[in-house]
């Protein structure tokens, strides 16, 4: 039986990559924040496919502590590992100055890179025992509005000066070099990412925003396609072996990274301070 971890899988794209999978007999194990969210998600998702393999572990990825516990809890439950899907992000306009953790890091990074790095890192092993181990990182269409962006390593945590969403497209610029950096030194293990484009969101989680931004989105959601739809992308590259490109869109279909992802130096750079972050020995 095919294994499969899904961060943030109680709900939109996650919840229904979960189901996919767990559709065609795969094992799913959703990691979440919320104990009642994920219960509820594993029960619907087990009677809408009738495969009882389907469970959940918490995790705060924002926590590098919460990040390993999870881990330790997975490899004492199982013993395979087949695909990881970094689907998780932190996104929060309404956040106006950064939030910085325990681990002394900018919440956004530490959710949206350093945690995608280190779960990474602590399953590597799992994966490689596997025929088809995979490791699977969600970009973001809104990159293309920052064609000439770059990765400020002076400003990961806000330091200099913060935007909830600008630092969230920062983010998502480190995860496609990160994610290229593993798939060029990372033997035995597939490293791929998927362009998400804009997904029809559930309103209610997003309640605490103002009622301009809640109309924001709902003029948005008109343009957007659903989430089962750009769920389908998870799934293809979760289990067929045919698509061996780096970058995909939501057709399925093969595009390009940002210049700067693929400038090798820079991705070492961040490889490197990653491992120093969260105390990682290199085995790259």
């Amino acid at each position: 039986m095919k294994k499969v971890i899904i961060t943030g899988g109680n709900s939109g794209i996650g919840y229904q990559a979960a189901k996919q999978l767990a559709e065609k007999g795969w094992s799913v194990t959703l990691f979440c924040r919320r104990k009642a969210a994920a219960e509820q998600a594993c029960e619907k998702i087990r009677q809408q496919t009738g495969n009882p393999h389907v469970d959940y572990i918490l995790v705060d990825l924002s926590e590098m502590k919460s990040v390993r516990k999870a881990v330790e809890q997975y490899i004492q439950k199982e013993e395979t590992l087949d695909v990881l899907i970094n689907n998780a992000a932190d996104f929060d306009l309404s956040i106006k100055s950064p939030v910085i953790t325990k681990d002394r890091l900018e919440k956004q990074f530490a959710t949206n890179v350093v945690a995608p790095y280190l779960l990474s890192s602590l399953l590597k092993g799992l994966l490689e025992q596997s025929e088809s181990g995979r490791i699977i990182n969600i970009s973001s269409q809104g990159l293309m509005l920052y064609p000439f962006m770059k990765l400020d390593f002076e400003n990961l945590s806000g330091q200099k000066h913060y935007s909830p969403a600008k630092t969230y497209y920062q983010n998502k610029l480190a995860l496609l070099m990160l994610s290229l950096y593993m798939r060029k030194h990372w033997e035995g293990i597939k490293v791929q990412a998927i362009r998400v484009t804009n997904v029809k969101v559930d309103m209610r989680r997003y309640a605490h925003l103002s009622a301009f931004m809640k109309n924001l989105y709902k003029i948005k959601s008109r343009f957007s396609i659903s989430p089962e739809e750009m769920a389908k992308v998870y799934t293809v590259l979760s289990t067929e072996d045919s698509y061996e490109g780096f970058l995909y869109d939501e057709k399925c279909k093969e595009v390009k990274a940002n210049a700067f992802a693929y400038k090798e130096e820079e991705q070492k750079k961040l490889y490197t301070l990653l491992g120093q972050m969260t105390c990682v020995k290199d085995k790259a």
